[in-house]
């Protein structure tokens, strides 16, 4: 994103502009964002979203107490049937091998099953997503994606969402009165602040006393709309990754101001992080402003390159890049 006018907000000190590597150290000294699989035991979740106003607090000071959903025991409050599988032994087993979730995994990952404005990130897998940045789920009375899709695009900052079939108690598993009661089935809709991948499909079930809960049919789809623009820049331009910018060709001076990271358990989603960036940027001309060199005159910030930073394929947070020219 290129700024089109300044502003001024909190003042802070980004690192030293040179080398343009990524600072490894600062990432690593972050507060990491716990990932966070679904709740087994709802109906529907709601998790509390960061406004993007607030990111300019968040880059005044680092947040250490965000929303988050609330821990609670697995098995406390079960919900609501949806529909029973018809197997003769009801078992974990025929769950996952039960032909029609597989049909309707299938059917929603062609071209004609696939929400409008997303693609597909997996199909038919036998786990659902657990990775940051968790946005809460819904149970749906049928499997589809454009449901989903819908639900999704209720919530600013929702990117991806994960469609699936999972085997849940119809009592609550007891070992003294019912270790292992009848199944039912809940087909779960699930929305994230951050891309999925067959790399975040890892949560393939628990145990509860002598009952399975399993998972079929799990379809990932992500979300192609590009972040928000911000006020006061252009942009946004999609880029191939991150840049290393070359020198001013007139002054053989080096462009790249500095970065500041934002983990995901500061910012929850990604446009949060866009919004985090812009501020940062601001708030760096700023500070240059209070704080002009000896000699010659504060390097003024006019580009910003923000993007998701991971681990192993699991993401981490917002990279915030800055650049005295665009």
């Amino acid at each position: 994103m290129s700024r089109s006018n300044l502003l001024t907000f909190s003042a802070l000190a980004l690192a030293a502009p040179k080398p343009q590597d990524i600072d490894f150290s600062l990432v690593d000294a972050a507060p990491d964002a716990d990932p966070a699989a679904p709740l087994t035991d709802v109906t529907v979740d709601t998790i509390t979203i960061i406004p993007s106003t607030a990111m300019v607090t968040v880059v005044a000071a680092v947040v250490t107490d965000v929303a988050s959903a609330q821990k609670r025991d697995f098995w406390e409050s079960l919900t609501i049937l949806i529909l029973t599988l018809n197997s003769p032994d009801d078992s974990d087993t025929s769950f996952l091998n039960y032909a029609p979730f597989k049909v309707a995994s299938s059917a929603a990952a062609t071209q004609s099953g696939i929400p409008q404005g997303y693609s597909l990130a997996f199909s038919n897998l036998q786990a659902s997503s657990q990775t940051v940045s968790y946005l809460s789920l819904k149970i749906l009375s049928k499997y589809d994606p454009i449901v989903c899709a819908s639900y999704c695009d209720q919530l600013d900052g929702c990117v991806a969402l994960n469609l699936y079939f999972e085997r849940d108690p119809s009592l609550n598993p007891n070992a003294t009165s019912c270790a292992n009661p009848k199944s039912l089935t809940n087909i779960k809709c699930v929305r994230w602040g951050v891309q999925i991948t067959p790399d975040t499909a890892i949560n393939d079930g628990q145990w509860g006393d002598n009952f399975h809960v399993v998972i079929a049919g799990s379809n990932g789809y992500n979300k192609n709309a590009a972040p928000c623009s911000q006020p006061g820049f252009t942009g946004p331009v999609e880029l191939g990754g991150a840049i290393n910018a070359t020198n001013d060709s007139a002054t053989n001076t080096n462009t790249y101001m500095g970065y500041k990271f934002f983990s995901f358990s500061q910012i929850q989603t990604y446009d949060n992080g866009v919004s985090a960036c812009t501020a940062a940027y601001t708030s760096q001309t700023g500070y240059n402003s209070r704080h002009p060199p000896a000699k010659g005159n504060p390097a003024v910030c006019n580009q910003v390159v923000v993007y998701v930073l991971s681990n192993n394929n699991q993401p981490q947070g917002n990279y915030c890049s800055m650049y005295s020219e665009a």
